[in-house]
């Protein structure tokens, strides 16, 4: 009476079942194919890795449980299921099911996707160090200040984990004190004043007159606040702000900068500069889809591609109401703009886990088997893991701004390299420190994410490879097809050599590791994933033999793709996959960008922003374009409501 807990999507949502008049006939509609794909494993008393499909009493309380729906669907969509050795779904059949789970289950409307909404979040630290920069154009060391944000589906943009707390906004008052003293200075010398000071005082001090005191101080404050709000500010704000400005200035000598100085400490420590919210008429009726408005958009835009506040620009369309109508052309002026360096590093960092290969722990000399640790630290410097992550950042960049397929992420035959990093992946001919684009040989065994050291370091352990680490890292952010949680009390892989030689090597101790039932499904994913890439040590290096056995990196997907090593696995995830990759790096951007994590009825968004973006080259600028375009990215609806989290866990 149900589905499996494994079955495959791609394009097929884009497809539409029949209407059907209701949810029980409409099943029935469905069940035949069900039966006759799944039932073999998970029907008739069969329960293939610990899933039934036919436990309920009826139809309509099977109907009932959500959970299990969401659970098939997912897995649906991830393409695995049958497996590859089983008979396969037909397109049109595929498209179906998955269109009974969403009408019928998720009561999800393709034609009006729910946007979701996106909880008020403050500025994270990098967004408040740049916001600081761009409105003052000073570099505040806020790391000495603000401690480091939680992180919530990999990123630090999520709205869910940047609360604030009493103590938190004590370092948001002391971070203000610091801007504040070093942007307005109080030695009256305004013939001194450096670019940044010269920046909010065009005009250098005002005349004793009161009345002209008054018309400068609205003219600053008005221009900072407005900045530092992310839209105009109202009348009465303004005068609130004057009159801070004014009564210290009465009271105190210096008195015009030191009154200056408060009102712009009232400005940094407001909810309305530290926390970004979107206004929206009927804020707690979940059924209530508004457009966003434009300055909020413009702030979403500028958030999402600068890690900080709109400029100018982007804040003149907002108040002619022109921002989406030119929304493409102002795109490709921000890539352009040295402020983008911001998004390739913190998107990068983060969905690469770049940021981590210069401070994660690795027993370099064991992966070296080098003589001195001397020796060691000198060959594996700080240097060169910078050189790292800045490959990852570059190449990121470059297949974005020159507009080349979101593949060739995972099959370009070019890099980007200085002399010491050239060295470690045994390319000639490169000399010099500074970065820059390399054609890579046509035998060299690097080109694409998987074959850079950020990946293959980030994703090992202390003292060897993970296959399971590298193969997981894949599936979540490749191919958009988590495994499950890992269950409690599984045995440690090293617990599975006990009693074998030292010299056994990694994908053996993986196969008797996966004759544990509780452990054979997920590791039927991750594993061949993994030991494809085996031929890189802990710390990126190309090896043959793993404890003097030759290496055999080939595999299959459980989607049935064969595979002879790693750059072979690549160039299928680039084409047999491709459609899962476009949508792993969609739910990923959007996920960054949104603030938020991708859910069930997000299914129509990225659906389309893949079909977009199969029908337009394959860019990845088309990705961003269809991220900024979506409905997540332009509407919100109102709080409350239910995820599919909370869905399940109410049900």
């Amino acid at each position: 009476m149900m589905l499996n807990s494994a079955l495959s999507l791609t394009a097929l949502l884009l497809l539409a079942a029949p209407a059907v008049g209701s949810d029980t006939a409409a099943f029935e509609r469905v069940e035949p194919i069900l039966m006759d794909l799944c039932y073999d494993c998970h029907g008739d008393g069969m329960e293939k890795g610990a899933f039934a499909m036919d436990e309920w009493d009826s139809v309509e309380e099977h109907l009932k449980d959500f959970n299990v729906w969401y659970e098939i669907w997912k897995n649906i969509r991830s393409n695995l299921m049958p497996p590859a050795n089983k008979k396969p779904f037909k397109e049109e059949e595929r498209a179906e099911v998955i269109a009974f789970i969403e009408s019928k289950i998720f009561k999800i409307d393709r034609d009006n996707p729910d946007p979701g909404r996106v909880t008020i979040r403050r500025l994270n630290r990098e967004e408040y160090r740049y916001t600081v920069k761009d409105i003052f154009r000073i570099n505040l060391d806020v790391k000495n200040i603000l401690p480091p944000d939680d992180t919530g589906y990999g990123f630090d943009t999520i709205g869910d984990v940047l609360s604030i707390s009493p103590l938190l906004m004590e370092k948001y008052l002391e971070a203000a004190r610091e801007v504040v003293t070093e942007v307005v200075p109080l030695d009256g010398s305004q013939k001194d004043y450096p670019k940044h000071v010269r920046h909010l005082f065009p005009a250098g001090l005002p005349s004793a007159d009161k009345s002209n005191k008054d018309f400068y101080r609205r003219s600053i404050l008005g221009r900072v606040a407005t900045m530092a709000f992310r839209r105009p500010v109202d009348k009465e704000t303004i005068e609130r702000l004057v009159a801070i400005a004014r009564e210290t200035d009465e009271l105190r000598d210096n008195g015009f900068e030191t009154g200056i100085q408060r009102a712009m400490t009232a400005i940094l420590v407001s909810p309305r500069f530290l926390m970004r919210a979107e206004i929206q008429t009927e804020p707690d009726n979940p059924s209530k889809v508004v457009a966003i408005d434009e300055f909020a958009l413009a702030s979403r835009l500028s958030y999402f591609l600068w890690s900080s506040c709109p400029d100018e620009q982007l804040l003149d369309l907002a108040a002619k109401g022109e921002l989406r109508k030119n929304l493409r052309p102002q795109v490709d002026r921000m890539l352009s703009d040295i402020k983008a360096q911001r998004f390739f590093k913190n998107f990068v960092g983060q969905w690469l886990q770049a940021r981590d290969v210069q401070t994660v722990f690795v027993d370099v000399g064991s992966a070296l088997e080098a003589g001195s640790s001397r020796r060691v630290r000198r060959r594996f410097s700080g240097r060169l893991r910078q050189a790292m992550k800045d490959e990852s950042e570059l190449f990121f960049q470059y297949v974005l701004k020159h507009e080349r397929p979101a593949t060739e992420l995972l099959t370009a035959n070019y890099s980007f390299l200085n002399e010491e990093l050239a060295n470690w992946y045994d390319v000639e001919g490169i000399r010099g420190s500074s970065m820059r684009y390399v054609d890579l040989p046509k035998d060299s065994k690097r080109g694409g994410l998987l074959n850079q050291a950020t990946f293959q370091i980030v994703t090992s352990n202390p003292t060897r490879t993970s296959p399971v680490k590298r193969g997981l890292f894949v599936l979540e952010n490749f191919l958009a097809t988590p495994a499950p949680p890992a269950v409690p009390d599984v045995p440690a892989l090293e617990d599975a050599g006990r009693g074998l030689p030292k010299n056994v090597p990694l994908r053996k101790l993986l196969e008797l590791h996966a004759e544990e039932k509780m452990c054979a499904s997920c590791h039927a994913r991750m594993d061949p994933i993994g030991l494809a890439l085996e031929n890189f040590n802990q710390i990126g290096l190309w090896r043959d033999e793993e404890k003097g056995q030759p290496i055999d990196a080939s595999g299959k997907l459980i989607t049935g793709e064969s595979f002879s090593n790693a750059k072979e696995l690549s160039q299928i995830l680039a084409t047999d996959r491709k459609s899962d990759f476009h949508r792993a790096l969609s739910e990923k951007l959007l996920t960054y960008a949104a603030g938020r994590g991708v859910e069930y009825f997000d299914a129509p968004t990225i659906d389309k922003i893949v079909a977009d973006v199969e029908a337009n080259g394959g860019t990845l600028k088309e990705i961003i374009y269809g991220v900024i375009e979506s409905a997540p990215f332009q509407k919100r609806r109102g709080d409350g409501g239910f995820s599919s989290v909370e869905r399940a866990k109410s049900e």
